[in-house]
């Protein structure tokens, strides 16, 4: 079979880097030697910066690939102290070409599943995996990628005084207004991500079906778990509630008064939960306030704040026990760092030092899901300044991604990434 032009036929080599560091790529041709780069080949990129994915290679799978020869691409991936190495093998037929792929020298593949190797990389637990994909009917793609694995949160169960708290925006809005591959990520979520804490505060779990799902998904482990806000008049629930594996002694919740615009159809609040860790009395906030930069949404969201401040007052909670506030804040601390310290002074609350190594909690620019023009940090685990104080406590961003064949080529389970709490108190 021939092609008229060249486009047509051929194949495209991807590689995702999910890692916080940029990657070197170099990609050289062996075999036989009648073809050129920038010809019938053609290596893409250089490089790949953190979180994101290039098209690196090109090759053509009839023009100039000879009849029964054979024409290898080796491509190495380059960290800081690690490589690997990426392979593609073309041979000729009469009218077109076979191909096959590897990685790291592994056997030669030439179907559509997806291979999954157990690496080291740059110090960290990682995965490499590739597949083939159907790209055009004169031949397929193929997909790399190099992901670190999700350490497993460990839960000290032998120390009251250590309490940790998730925060993550899992995005579960009603069927058909923008949230995509909503079961898929929710089960992943809850088998991935949400094992290992103390408490978890989950916020836009609007949907009531998916909702129940995902909450049947994860009660083996948190058996205890708050209403999510609705009040009547209101067309959605507030998507907010929190998840303990500890008894929830006392809860609450409240609907945010102060509405403009869309936010009014939703009960969008703060849920409260008075929890009981072997004796140790924990009291966790979870919010979602209005998002959005504009002099009126800015305001709006800090007559949220001034709510859950007041709704915290109300209930007179002793100044030795801990009070931790957490959720979508929508305060975008990196390109509105005033914004930030005002939600402090508002909650009179420090956010606790921050280690992680990726600036952006919605990444726009990495986040399949997320609205490419915006890079913001809009999630936060607190501790409130006017109860005891941690000893210790640290904010950690954590950037889950899946290979599983539900999320292959699209890797986030969410929008936003969620934001670790931990603390160590007196």
């Amino acid at each position: 079979m021939a092609f008229g032009s060249n486009a047509f036929a051929e194949s495209y080599i991807y590689l995702t880097n999910s890692t916080t560091e940029p990657l070197s790529i170099s990609t050289v041709q062996t075999g036989h030697n009648n073809i050129t780069h920038g010809n019938e080949w053609e290596q893409l990129a250089h490089s790949v910066p953190p979180m994101s994915t290039v098209k690196f290679l090109r090759f053509n799978r009839d023009q100039g690939i000879k009849w029964g020869k054979k024409y290898w691409f080796t491509t190495t991936v380059q960290g800081q102290s690690s490589s690997v190495v990426l392979q593609q093998k073309l041979k000729g037929t009469m009218t077109f070409s076979n191909i096959k792929h590897s990685a790291n020298y592994d056997n030669w593949k030439d179907d559509r599943d997806i291979y999954k190797q157990h690496i080291s990389f740059d110090g960290q637990d990682a995965t490499l995996a590739y597949k083939a994909s159907y790209a055009r009917a004169s031949g397929d793609d193929f997909h790399y990628i190099i992901q670190p694995n999700l350490e497993q949160q460990v839960r000290d169960e032998a120390n009251a005084n250590s309490f940790n708290v998730l925060t993550y925006n899992i995005w579960g809005l009603l069927p058909g207004i923008t949230a995509e591959n909503t079961y898929d990520r929710f089960h992943s979520i809850a088998h991935m991500v949400v094992p290992g804490y103390d408490a978890i505060v989950f916020q836009e779990a609007h949907d009531l079906a998916s909702s129940n799902y995902f909450r049947d998904h994860i009660k083996g482990e948190y058996p205890y778990l708050t209403e999510i806000p609705f009040e009547l008049g209101r067309i959605l629930n507030g998507g907010i509630f929190i998840a303990s594996k500890w008894p929830i002694e006392v809860e609450d919740n409240i609907v945010y008064q102060a509405c403009i615009r869309e936010d009014c159809l939703a009960s969008k609040g703060a849920v409260y939960a008075k929890i009981n860790k072997f004796g140790k009395t924990y009291n966790l906030f979870g919010t979602h306030v209005r998002a959005y930069t504009t002099p009126e949404d800015i305001a709006n969201r800090f007559e949220h704040l001034a709510e859950l401040k007041a709704f915290k007052d109300s209930k007179h909670i002793p100044a030795n026990e801990p009070v931790i506030y957490a959720g979508d804040f929508n305060v975008d601390k990196v390109n509105f760092p005033q914004e930030r310290d005002d939600l402090m002074a508002v909650l009179d609350a420090t956010e606790p030092t921050a280690l992680e190594n990726y600036p952006y909690s919605y990444g726009g620019s990495i986040n399949v899901y997320a609205d490419d023009q915006y890079d913001e940090y809009l999630d936060y685990v607190l501790y409130s300044n006017e109860h005891v104080t941690p000893i210790s406590s640290s904010n950690t961003l954590l950037l889950p991604r899946s290979i599983e064949s539900e999320h292959w080529g699209r890797w986030d389970l969410s929008d936003h990434f969620p934001v670790k709490g931990e603390f160590v108190y007196p």
